[in-house]
């Protein structure tokens, strides 16, 4: 009377959960059958992608041209200016002599052609110019410099975080799977009357929780390869999978100090802001040279018809060289004021450039530590999951033995589904870590994410 009343409690419960159980799991199908459809994305494929389709790699190209001009503008401070001017013109002239005599010349028309060379001899403001052209440029070029690394670091985290999300889509299925099974034994255990009703009732609810936690895994997955689809611009129905569960690759032997000095020679972001303070440091020179004389090479040659009534009907020709001197005296005060703010602003980008250096410098510490310690901690996780995957085993046989409950073996399946998300995080973690270790120092390159790369097989 007991089981029977139970199993028509069962069979009553089973209608919901069954309905649950088949819509996820033709969702699931579904959603598996549509990433089955295409390849697996390598990730050197998505590299190449963003950096074809990537908006904010597109924009720090544009910058870096737009920054390359520059120079060209400041150089041209320092180089002669030739200048030719043309005029016609149709005159109506009366000329009145001293005497009063008055002499109507009608209508004529008047010409006159200019061609004037300058040259700066000494300008201070003009070679102020010209060097913070040429520092500007030169700030442009380590900034994109800079951007090109943080491209390979972008790719890489919004693969590693698609890479993660997939597998742990797969450790659930797995972990949903372990469950039914568990599930099944339960129920014959109970059906035989070795097992009890709490069993079966454990591992349902335990199932059912998982089943929620696989459909966030899966919400997950989506939203990963979503993020990764607008860095690269194409569609992404799966990714590359890490070769070897637990394969850690060597840490950097390097001491901090060595990397410090390879920062500090070599990161984009701090020489855009070294050269950002020799452009704050040559505008104040600039603005200096107001106080300055100037002194030009002027050359010039024209020729001019009936320019005035009294050229009228005459033609003249000129050619002149010769040197103009400009002293300033007074400028009501503005190149002092313009001078005091030059030197504010010199001094807030030194003190930009002091602050970025101290931030970056903590940054890197915290990734060469991060670095360094994931190969123990990799080796820790790879050992936690062996043991579990052995614990589950031997407390499955002291259930039936008896010395251990149904919730010991759910513990243990939890305690291993744990490692595995653990293991698979710390593993992307240490290689994320020594990709920015890299970009901080200034020594990122394309064949880093290649070797990278040889982490991830995009065919499974």
């Amino acid at each position: 009377m007991r089981k029977g009343g139970w199993n028509k409690k069962v069979q009553g419960m089973a209608v919901p959960a069954l309905t649950v159980g088949l819509t996820l799991a033709l969702a699931l199908f579904m959603t598996g059958a549509a990433r089955a459809a295409g390849p697996a994305l390598d990730l050197m494929q998505a590299y190449e992608a963003a950096r074809k389709n990537d908006p904010a790699y597109k924009g720090a190209v544009a910058e870096r041209d737009a920054g390359r001009e520059f120079e060209a503008i400041g150089r041209a401070r320092v180089l002669p200016v030739i200048n030719a001017v043309s005029t016609n013109n149709r005159n109506n002239a009366k000329v009145t002599a001293a005497g009063g005599n008055t002499e109507d010349r009608g209508q004529f028309s008047s010409s006159s052609t200019s061609l004037q060379l300058r040259q700066p001899l000494y300008s201070r403001d003009a070679w102020a110019s010209k060097a913070q052209g040429e520092a500007r440029t030169a700030a442009s070029d380590a900034a994109f410099r800079s951007r090109e690394q943080q491209l390979i670091v972008r790719v890489f985290e919004a693969y590693a975080k698609a890479v993660v999300a997939q597998e742990q889509v797969e450790l659930v299925q797995a972990q949903l799977k372990a469950l039914d099974e568990q599930l099944r034994a339960n129920e014959q255990r109970f059906t035989k009357g070795e097992g009890t009703r709490t069993d079966v009732l454990e591992t349902g609810s335990k199932r059912a929780l998982v089943q929620a936690r696989l459909i966030e895994a899966t919400d997950a997955d989506q939203n990963a390869r979503t993020a990764l689809e607008a860095i690269i611009g194409m569609p992404v129905q799966r990714v590359g999978r890490l070769k070897v569960a637990g394969r850690a690759i060597d840490a950097d032997t390097d001491a901090l100090d060595v990397w410090r000095n390879r920062a500090t020679q070599s990161n984009g972001e701090i020489e855009s802001l070294r050269k950002a303070v020799e452009v704050a440091r040559q505008e104040l020179r600039r603005v200096e040279g107001g106080h300055h004389p100037k002194l030009d090479l002027v050359m010039s040659t024209g020729r001019t018809q009936s320019d005035t009534t009294a050229t009228f009907q005459q033609t003249t020709r000129n050619r002149s060289v010769g040197l103009e001197l400009t002293v300033p005296i007074y400028a009501g005060g503005s190149v002092s004021a313009q001078a005091r703010q030059a030197a504010a602003q010199l001094s807030k980008a030194e003190a930009d450039l002091e602050a970025r250096t101290g931030e970056l410098m903590v940054e890197l510490h915290r990734q060469h530590t991060l670095q360094r310690n994931s190969t123990s901690r990799i080796a820790a996780l790879q050992s936690a999951v062996e043991s579990s995957s052995v614990l589950i085993e031997a407390t499955r046989k002291s259930v039936v033995g008896g010395e251990r409950t149904n919730i010991d073996v759910l513990e243990a399946q939890e305690r291993l589904a744990q490692a595995e998300r653990d293991l698979i995080d710390a593993r992307n973690q240490q290689l994320l870590a020594g990709l920015r270790l890299r970009s901080i120092a200034g020594t990122l390159q394309e064949a880093d994410l290649q070797s990278v790369a040889r982490e991830f097989n995009a065919g499974q």
